[in-house]
C-alpha cells in the first residue's frame, strides 16, 4: 500500500514538474534572475531592475546553485530538478529522523507520504523555490543533533540553512540551547562557529550593502515583523491573533487546502498535550522556535510551515495513537489529501496547458498568453524600454527589457486589513516617474492578493489620462499592455 501511494503521488509530481512556466509567483522569478546575474559576472544583483541593486533580501545559497544550473541549461524542466531533488533528499532524511524519535515503519512512511502529497509541498517542489533545499538543511541538521553527530558538521547545515532562508536562525538558536542543556558545552561551542562562519558573512554583506528599493533589500523583513514600529498596536493584536489561527490551522491546511477553526481548536489541543507529554529538545525546541518566528510577522505563515510540516504532524500523530488506531489516523490523514488532490484533477484539462499545475495555488494564467505579450514587449517596443508589472521577474526573463512592479506589498494590508488596499493609483504613478516607465504590463494573476489592486491602481491611471492602452492581436482577456503618456 506504501508504494502504490508513493507511486500515485510521484505521477501527481510529473505533471507539475512538466509545466513549462516559471515566475508566476514572483519569488521563483526574482531568484531565477539572482542566479543569471551571478553567472553573467554581474554578482549577487537585482538585474530586472532599471538601475541593478544589491540582492539583500533573499539569501544568496539557492541562487547560487540554481546558477550552476543555468550554466548547463535554461530549460524550466532542467532547473526544477534542483528543488525536486532537495526534496527527495528531504524526505528520505525525515523518514530517518522520524524512526529515530520512535515512529514505527508505518508510522514514519504515512507521515512522509502524507507530506509529499501536500498540495503546497508539491507546489514548492515543482518550481524555482528556496523550501525545498530549507527543508533538506534543517532536517540534515536536526538528525545530527538527535542522533548525536558531528556538532561542528551540524553547525555548517544550520549555517547553509540560514543562507538559504533566513529563518534558520531559530534553527541555531535551538541547535545550541540544546547542546547547552546537555552541559555539551564543547560541542555547543563547536556548533555555534560552524554556523557562524556560513551564516555571518551573508548579514554583514547585506547591512553594508543597502539599497533603495525596499521589496528587494533586508529591510522588507523588519517591515514585515510586528516588533517593528511599523504597525499601530491594534494592528499588532490583530496579526498575532489571525497568525494563531493560521499556524494551528497549517497541518491541516498544508494537507487539505483548506483553513478550519475546528482543526485549529483540535491542533492547539492535541499539540499541547503532546508537548506537555512527550518532550523531546530536538526537534520539538526548534519548532517552537520556529513558530514563534513565523507568529510574529504580518503575512499569512502557512507557506512557510511546509518545511517543518512532518514535525508538526508527528507532534500530533504521537498523541492521536494513544487514543486511535494507527490505521485510522493514516485513512483521515490521506481522505483529506486526496479530496484536495481530486478537485485538482478536476481542473486539470483547463489549467495543465496554462503551465500552472492547479495544486501550486498560483492563477491559472496562460502561458501561451504571457508568451505573447512578452514576444509583443521584445519585438514591438524600443529594447530600453522600462515595463512595469506586478510580476516583472517574468517580463525580464522573458522580453529582455528591464522591469519594475511599482509597488512594495505590505503585508498587513494584503492579509490582515479589513479593508485591503495593496497599491494605489498614486504609488504607480509615482514609480512610473521615479524609473521612466514606458509600458505597464497587466495579467490576470487572480489568486495573487495584491494582483488585483494593481490592476484597479492601473485602470485608475488610464481614466486619468497617464497610460492609454497598446492593441495586440490574439492577446487573451486579462492581459493587458499600456503606454504611458508623461514620465
Amino acid at each position: 500500500m506504501h508504494w502504490s501511494g508513493f507511486a500515485l503521488i510521484a505521477i501527481i509530481y510529473v505533471f507539475a514538474w512538466l509545466a513549462p512556466a516559471i515566475g508566476f509567483y514572483h519569488d521563483d522569478g526574482v531568484y531565477l534572475v539572482t542566479a543569471r546575474s551571478i553567472f553573467t559576472g554581474h554578482g549577487y544583483m537585482v538585474d530586472s531592475l532599471p538601475h541593478p541593486v544589491p540582492q539583500t533580501k533573499y539569501p544568496p545559497l539557492f541562487p547560487l546553485v540554481l546558477g550552476l544550473f543555468t550554466l548547463i541549461s535554461q530549460s524550466a524542466l532542467w532547473l526544477k530538478l534542483l528543488p525536486m531533488a532537495c526534496t527527495a533528499g528531504w524526505l528520505l532524511l525525515t523518514y530517518k529522523l522520524l524512526r529515530h524519535m520512535g515512529a514505527t515503519v508505518n508510522a514514519g512512511l504515512f507521515l512522509v507520504m502524507v507530506t509529499a502529497a501536500s498540495p503546497q509541498v508539491i507546489f514548492l517542489t515543482t518550481n524555482l523555490m528556496s523550501e525545498p533545499m530549507f527543508a533538506l538543511l534543517l532536517t540534515a541538521c536536526l538528525y545530527l543533533l538527535a542522533t548525536g553527530g558531528n556538532p561542528l558538521l551540524a553547525g555548517v547545515l544550520a549555517g547553509l540553512a540560514t543562507i538559504t532562508r533566513i529563518a534558520g536562525v531559530p534553527l541555531i538558536a535551538a541547535g545550541v540551547l540544546t547542546l547547552l542543556l546537555q552541559r555539551r558545552l564543547k560541542d555547543s561551542v563547536q556548533f555555534m562557529l560552524g554556523a557562524t562562519l556560513l551564516a555571518a558573512p551573508w548579514f554583514g554583506w547585506a547591512a553594508t550593502h543597502t539599497n533603495m528599493e525596499p521589496y528587494y533589500g533586508l529591510g522588507n523583513y523588519s517591515s514585515l515583523s510586528i516588533l517593528t514600529k511599523g504597525l499601530a498596536t491594534a494592528d499588532k493584536f490583530r496579526v498575532l491573533a489571525m497568525n494563531l489561527m493560521f499556524l494551528f490551522s497549517a497541518p491541516f491546511t498544508l494537507i487539505t487546502g483548506l483553513t478550519s477553526i475546528s482543526a485549529t481548536l483540535v491542533t492547539a489541543f492535541a499539540t499541547f498535550l503532546a508537548v506537555l507529554t512527550r518532550r523531546r529538545a530536538i526537534p520539538d525546541l526548534f519548532l517552537l522556535f520556529y513558530c514563534l518566528l513565523l507568529f510574529t510577522w504580518a503575512g499569512p505563515p502557512q507557506r512557510f510551515l511546509a518545511p517543518v510540516l512532518p514535525l508538526a504532524l508527528w507532534i500530533l500523530w504521537r498523541w492521536f495513537n494513544r487514543f486511535f488506531p494507527v490505521e485510522l489516523i493514516a485513512f483521515v490523514m490521506l481522505l483529506t489529501g486526496a479530496s484536495q488532490a481530486y478537485f485538482d484533477f478536476q481542473k486539470l484539462p483547463l489549467t495543465y496547458k496554462s503551465g500552472v499545475f492547479p495544486t501550486t495555488g498560483v492563477a491559472t494564467n496562460e502561458w501561451s498568453a504571457m508568451q505573447l505579450l512578452c514576444n509583443y514587449i521584445k519585438t514591438q517596443t524600443p529594447p530600453d524600454s522600462v515595463v512595469m508589472a506586478n510580476l516583472d521577474p517574468v517580463i525580464y526573463l522573458n522580453s529582455g527589457h528591464k522591469a519594475v512592479r511599482g509597488f512594495s506589498p505590505n503585508g498587513f494590508d494584503l492579509f490582515y486589513a479589513p479593508v485591503r488596499r495593496p497599491v494605489s493609483a498614486a504609488q504607480l504613478l509615482k514609480s512610473i516617474h521615479a524609473s521612466s516607465v514606458d509600458y505597464v504590463a497587466v495579467t490576470p494573476d487572480r489568486d495573487f492578493a495584491e494582483a488585483p489592486g494593481f490592476l484597479q491602481a492601473v485602470q485608475a491611471l488610464e481614466r486619468d489620462g497617464f497610460v492609454e492602452p497598446v492593441g495586440i492581436a490574439g492577446l487573451p482577456k486579462g492581459y493587458l499592455l499600456f503606454k504611458t503618456t508623461a514620465k
